[in-house]
Formats: C-alpha cells, structure tokens, sequence
C-alpha cells in the first residue's frame, strides 16, 4: 500500500522526511528547499535585530491598504493549497488600522493623510463605518485629507468621500452599481448528476439551502435581502452625500442614470464623474506624485515626496507604547468566517478552538470581561452551541460578557452571542436570520445511472450509516427532521429567554430573515448600536473597572507551520493566476470551500448564505 502511494502524498505526510531520498530531482528539490530556509531565517533574523524607525516629523501619513480591511487577519491555509494557488492572505487588519488614525488625529509629528485605496474592496459596511468615524475625527482635528487613486470601488469611494480632496486618474472610474447579493443555483444540475441534495429546513426565510432546491431566488428571500440591502445602501448613500455636499437623490439618480451622464460628458467617465462632483482633480499618476511633492515636500530619501507609510507609522507607536500593567483584562475573542466543528486557523471559527480560546480567557484571574466579537453568517450548529456553552461557563464564574456585532452576525453567528450580558452592533451590521437546516446530498441515482448499485442487510431497521452512495432512508429523514425542529424551538427558545421577548414574537422575525442592525435594534434583537471600542467600555462599565487592558487571545502557529506558509509563499502558484482570475473558476473554487465548510457531526446547519 506504502508503495503505491505517489511521491507527493508522502510529502504532504512529512514534509521532511523526504529530504534525504537519492534520486537527482529530489537532490536539486532539497537543496532549493533548504536555500529557502536559510533564506527565511535570516530574513526573520533581520527583521528582529534591526530597528529602522522613521522619524514621523512633518511627513503625510499614507494609507495604502493592499487587500480588503477585516476583523481578523486570515490565518494560513493548508499550506500545500497554497503551493498549487499561491494565494495568501492580504489583508489589513481594522484594529491595527484604526489605532494608527487616531494616534494620527492626536500626533502634532503628522502632518496630514493620504489615502490610497485602490485595493480595499471587500470590506464591510460595518468596518467602513468605523473608519470612517475614525477619518471624521482627524478632519476635526484640523489635518488634510487626500484621497488618490487610479480608481475606486463603492468600498473605497466610501472612505475617499471624507477626504477634502479626491483625485483620480483620468483613465479611472468610480464602480457605482448599489447593492446586489447575488448566487449559482444548482437543482437542474443537480438533477442531470441524478444527484438528490436531501435538504431538511425550518424558517420560510432560509434561503442558504435555495440553491440545491431551485434554479433562482425565491420571492422570500429577494423580500428579506432587499430589505436590509435598502438600509446598508441608503446608509452609504446618506454618508457620501453628507461628505460631498451632493444630496441622497443626486447620488441614486447618478447610479441609475450612469450611461446617460458619462454619454453627456464626451470625455469619458472620469470626466463625468468630475463635472458631477465626485471627484475634486483628474491627475495622472505623475502628476500625482508632482502634486503631492507640492504639498508635502521632497523626501530626503528615494521616496516620491515626504511620506511616511502607514506600516512604519505603525512600528513607531508600538515602539513608544509603554507597557500598560493593570490588575484587570478585558478579553477581545475574535469568531470571524464560517463557523466548523474541530480546530480551525483565523479566519474561521472552530468549535473547539474558539471554545479555547474562550477558556483560555476565563481562567485568567485578571480577566473580567469577555468581548465576543463577531463577523460570522454561521455555520454548524454542534460548533455553534459548543461556543455558547463556554461563554455562559465564563459567566458562571461571574465574569461579564458583550457581544459586539461586525459586519455579520447572523444565524450561528447570532446563536453564539444570544446569552451575552449585552448585544452590541453597527446600524449596519447584517444579523439575525435566527433558522436551522439540514443538508444530507446522496448520490445512489446517479451511480444507479451509470450502473453501480450498493446493497446489503442490517440486522436493524433504521439506516443512520450517512453512507452518501445510498438513498437517505425515512426513518433516518425523520429523525433528522425532528431533530431540526426541535434546533429551530431551541434556538427561538434561547432568543426568546435572553432578550425578553415572547416566543411567537421571536418566531415572527426568526424564520431565517435577516435584519440590518437599525432594524434589530427596533425588534429587541439587539441592545445597543455602537462598535468595538463602545462594547470594550460597556464591557469596563458592567465589570465595575477603572483600569484595565485589553488583549486580543489567539493560538500561535507551531515553527513548522510558520516555516511552511512563508516557503510556500514565497515559491508562487502552480496554477497560474490568468485561470484563478477568470470568473467561473473562482465560483466554482468559492462553491467548493462551502460544500468543504458543512462539517457538522449531524449535518445540521445554523447559516446564512447570503450575508
């Protein structure tokens, strides 16, 4: 069977105990690898003896964020899937984000901002609003903003709109569509493979399982989403109208009438969007850089005017930072992305090592609050009650806990927080969508198609095998159907209890609808709208604590898992980037990844699949 077994199994087996074979290929394959090491090593080496700090003084700080700003930085993947996409990670981290600007708003060194944002897209509502916030409060500290880029994404323009100048190239454009949530539906497919999805579902609203079942979206989930995409878009609209002295109408009707307006313009779109007022000077990139030289003055090193990066800004104020001891913590556990049974890497909440983390916080003497912060459409519900049972164990043991809602906080995401001493969310965070499913897909007709059959006796009448190659049997559909119902009270049950309010009442706004944040404060669904930094001081108030310090629990990764993600890394992708960008690969990738994460031990899921 050992020998059977290809060369590249058994590397990914142990990676290292191949790197003594004999053969030519896998010499020159051990000597790159080992190159690489020593090239890592003293690339981490230098970067911990060394301390470049660059001297703030009068410099404009940049912003130049490379990926989508998030809640929790992603954590390594299995390496080897790195290896074949060479994709990793980029991303900005809001917290890192939002402790620069405001040392910025306060640091006299700082001369103004700029911002570059041609690569935030992605990013959610919730986290654009506390950046933005966070913008607001430099601007009224008397600093200049400028917004530049080639082009913007309704994510960028968002944060550009608080600039007192935006500038654009003039090949560039600024991608205003609304809102949309759209999705691949797969029942005429399925039904081609003969394959039978088996979806058990309570709430009328529950539209994860749609896809499976129809070949388009159902009049009650186009009702629920547009409902709460009206309050996230007419909240961007209000803000960047605000921003730009225009009005919430001017804004829609350049949205809907975009053709018309750029038609007009003769100029191309870039010219349309500045004669509308959207834009303050089209400038190419060199004349970017002569304008910024204008304004900030020559670097004195190879850098194009006087800047400096907001990565280095960074490094400075962790240098100056003095070490803050208190007797008292709050701890900030992060549950952000799909919601699976077992240990999961950042990025995606496990069961158990969520559960860990929230242990690790509550038998911390010094800990005396816990802020749940969440960023998540759900997912199983095992991993679900797994979390929640370990907050109300902190709680047992007197410590207080906030919920503080992101972007997200739906189906799995709002059981996790239900118990919380308070709920806290953005006005535009996506939440509720309080409904259970079942997702069991056979394949017995389709391998009966092709003429495979699989038969057998049993000595008992139910068949709970799961065994994917035979029909699901009534018995077992049953049981699991009850079981979902029986998830379905229990999880109206819980919202019911905690919030104060009467069950058929909870049942009316359950059924797997989704609420924005504005509404699920009016429905009681919620406490309070406010973010993080509002939760951690609420958080202080109901724990009755002055001082305190606030830290952020998370496993680090062993030596080998770092050594491995950075090798991979660096060497690229075995797949090249021209098949990963086209459009029906990165759906079908996306699509594969969901199917992966519906690990729960009964197949039961808390999810929403279109937040």
């Amino acid at each position: 069977m050992e020998e059977n077994k290809t060369r590249f199994q058994k590397i990914k087996e142990n990676p290292f105990g191949w790197m003594f074979t004999g053969d030519l290929f896998f010499l020159t394959l051990n000597s790159i690898f080992l190159m690489m090491v020593v090239f890592i090593i003293i690339s981490i080496f230098s970067s911990i003896f060394s301390n470049n700090l660059i001297d703030p003084e009068g410099k404009a700080l940049v912003i130049n964020p490379s990926g989508p700003i998030v809640e929790q930085i992603s954590g390594p993947s299995d390496p080897f899937q790195t290896l074949l996409t060479g994709q990793q990670s980029s991303e900005l981290y809001v917290g890192d984000l939002l402790e620069v600007l405001e040392a910025a708003s306060n640091d006299e060194r700082i001369k103004d901002l700029v911002l570059r944002l041609d690569n935030i897209s992605g990013t959610g509502q919730a986290v654009l609003y506390d950046v933005g916030l966070a913008l607001k409060n430099i601007k009224e500290s008397g600093k200049r903003i400028i917004a530049i880029g080639d082009d913007y994404s309704e994510s960028g323009f968002y944060l550009a709109s608080f600039a007192d100048e935006i500038i654009m190239n003039p090949e560039g454009w600024i991608l205003l569509d609304g809102f949309d949530r759209s999705k691949m539906y797969y029942k005429s497919f399925l039904d081609k493979l003969k394959i039978s999805a088996n979806v058990i579902r309570v709430g009328t609203f529950k539209s994860a399982v749609e896809p499976y079942l129809r070949d388009d979206m159902s009049d009650a989930a186009k009702e629920a989403n547009l409902a709460y995409l009206d309050v996230l878009w007419s909240s961007w609209v209000n803000v960047v109208s605000v921003n730009r002295s225009l009005t919430p109408e001017s804004i829609q009707y350049l949205v809907d009438n975009a053709d018309e307006l750029v038609k007009k313009s003769k100029k191309g779109t870039a010219e349309a969007f500045l004669n509308y007022g959207m834009i303050d000077k089209l400038l190419t990139r060199t004349e970017q850089r002569e304008y910024m030289v204008q304004l900030f003055g020559e670097s004195e090193t190879e850098e194009p005017f006087n800047k400096i990066s907001g990565g280095s800004y960074y490094k400075v104020l962790q240098d100056e930072k003095k070490a803050k001891t208190s007797e008292n913590k709050i701890a900030v556990v992060v549950a952000r992305g799909t919601i699976m049974d077992g240990d999961q890497p950042p990025g995606t909440i496990g069961g158990d090592s969520t559960s860990r983390l929230i242990k690790n916080a509550y038998e911390d003497e010094a800990v005396k609050a816990i802020v749940l912060r969440v960023d998540s459409g759900g997912g199983g519900v095992f991993a679900s009650e797994v979390i929640r049972q370990e907050l109300l164990k902190a709680q047992e043991k007197g410590i207080k806990v906030i919920a503080s809602m992101g972007n997200v906080a739906a189906s799995g995401g709002y059981w996790i927080s239900t118990n919380a001493d308070e709920i806290w969310a953005s006005h535009n965070t996506i939440t509720g969508s309080i409904g259970i499913f079942g997702l069991l897909p056979t394949v017995d007709k389709s391998l009966e198609n092709i003429g495979i059959n699989t038969d057998g006796v049993s000595t008992g009448k139910l068949d709970a095998s799961g065994d994917p190659t035979k029909g699901l049997s009534p018995m077992f559909k049953n049981i699991i159907q009850a079981e979902i119902e029986h998830g379905y009270n229990k999880f109206i049950t819980l919202v019911s209890e905690s919030r104060g309010i009467d069950k058929k009442q909870v049942d009316n706004i359950a059924q797997g609808r989704v609420w924005a944040g504005e509404t699920a404060l009016e429905l009681g669904l919620v406490d309070q709208l406010g973010n993080i930094k509002d939760a951690i001081n609420r958080a202080a108030e109901l724990a009755e604590i002055d001082s305190y310090e606030t830290y952020y629990p998370s496993e680090a990764l062993d030596w080998k898992q770092r050594l491995l993600s950075s090798i991979f890394s660096i060497s690229g992708g075995i797949i090249p980037q021209s098949i990963l960008d086209n459009f029906f690969v990165k759906s079908s990738l996306k699509t594969l990844s969901e199917i992966e994460s519906f690990n729960d031990p009964k197949g039961i899921y808390l999810k929403c699949e279109n937040c």
